[in-house]
């Protein structure tokens, strides 16, 4: 049986992890950009992908998250995943960077990750919660329609940038 361990992230303590977490998911979907889309991350953020996560990671996981939180996962004591949820206006949030380490996936952390962020966004009040997700993402689509997750039109705040999104799946569950 694996232990999980939900680590309230701190933009101070961990910002190594923090860092390389989401500069590996960023460059996992930047990849995928660049294969179905044909569009190079640095022409599509107009900076090299680098900078931008570490330009992003306050907006993200830190203290610019308006009454938002953003979890490190551990896994039997390793870091595994990380997830968390921002507000993007009153009454709605929206979950971000869901991103399970490939070495640990299949150990249903993404489903654990999301019912604790669905959880988190249900004892704040918000009366509905979206996301964003790359058409490569199956595994995390199948997560979220079983959580209740409704496709939705793209939404003002969405960090994806606007070329993408025809092709890009937002959604939303009402709380």
């Amino acid at each position: 049986m694996t232990t999980i361990t939900f680590i309230r992230a701190d933009i101070v303590q961990h910002k190594d992890v923090l860092l390389a977490m989401n500069l590996e998911y960023m460059s996992w979907v930047a990849a995928h950009i660049q294969q179905d889309f044909g569009i190079a991350t640095e022409d599509l953020l107009g900076m090299p992908l680098a900078d931008y996560v570490a330009g992003a990671l306050d907006k993200i996981c830190g203290a610019d998250t308006l009454n938002g939180m953003f979890y490190l996962v551990e896994a039997d004591g390793q870091i595994a995943a990380m997830g968390g949820m921002r507000e993007i206006q009153a009454g709605v949030a929206e979950i971000k960077r869901l991103f399970v380490l490939p070495a640990f996936r299949g150990l249903h952390l993404g489903d654990a990750l999301l019912q604790r962020l669905l959880s988190d966004v249900d004892n704040q009040g918000y009366e509905c919660v979206r996301l964003d997700s790359a058409p490569f993402m199956h595994a995390a689509h199948r997560l979220y329609e079983a959580a209740g997750f409704k496709n939705c039109q793209p939404y003002e705040g969405a960090e994806v940038p606007a070329v993408l999104h025809p092709r890009w799946r937002f959604m939303e569950l009402i709380l």
